[in-house]
């Protein structure tokens, strides 16, 4: 059963001292692959800084979310994506300059490099003590074992844990399909049922925009689907 962020949750999430609404900090931490941030490739998308394909960065899913949540609670949240002229990353190189961001693309760091995964690739974000923590993921993760993908989420999720006990919404892949890696995200996420969700949105989201991503109409399925499983989880 997928445990499903009540009303009075998220409300308290956004007093100050905790909150996930609370704008002088990064209470909010998405990460994620090009669905949640990329950059502006002019050969598929001339938008960039937010997710690919969303025609605008407001239509993308981590906006969206975002506007859903400050709606409920009252107060805006701080949304700070990565700059888009990163470097790309690869095992053995220094770590990247991601400053205060909130709003990170982790295929180089994580997905392609998950079997030597180690929290101080995020460690500032890690620390910065998120109460909402995203994770959308898998779709770029290279074929290998995948009990050491379940080793570096778990590490993932225990940094996360031990920093701000956040409450953690893990997506399903969501372009096409990948029994797998859904099976072991299930799996972490039930360790801690109280505060870990998997979001299924297996074959629910429209992928026809650019590169096969999805564009405006899939951007809200993704946020309409964490939005409905933030609201269900007491």
């Amino acid at each position: 059963m997928m445990a499903t962020i009540g009303a009075s949750a998220l409300v308290h999430a956004g007093d100050v001292s905790t909150g996930a609404t609370n704008s002088a900090g990064r209470k909010i931490l998405f990460l994620g692959n090009s669905i949640t941030l990329h950059g502006p490739y002019v050969a598929w998308s001339r938008v960039g800084g937010c997710g690919m394909a969303a025609s605008a960065p407001e239509k993308d899913y981590v906006h969206l979310l975002a506007s859903a949540i400050a709606t409920h609670t009252g107060t805006p949240l701080r949304i700070a994506p990565t700059p888009s002229d990163l470097p790309r990353w690869y095992y053995g190189n220094p770590p990247l300059a991601l400053g205060d961001a909130n709003v990170l693309n982790i295929a180089d760091l994580f997905e392609r490099n998950y079997a030597t995964w180690e929290n101080s690739r995020i460690q500032r974000q890690i620390d910065g003590k998120p109460d909402i923590v995203v994770l959308q993921f898998g779709e770029n993760m290279v074929p290998g074992d995948m009990e050491k993908f379940k080793v570096a989420l778990e590490t993932l999720m225990t940094g996360l844990k031990k920093s701000s006990n956040p409450r953690i919404f893990v997506t399903s892949f969501i372009l096409g399909s990948n029994p797998a890696i859904d099976k072991i995200k299930r799996q972490v996420c039930d360790e801690d049922p109280g505060r870990r969700v998997f979001v299924d949105l297996t074959a629910r989201v429209d992928a026809s925009g650019a590169a096969g991503h999805p564009g405006d109409a899939g951007m809200k399925t993704i946020a309409d689907t964490i939005w409905k499983a933030m609201q269900e989880l007491k």
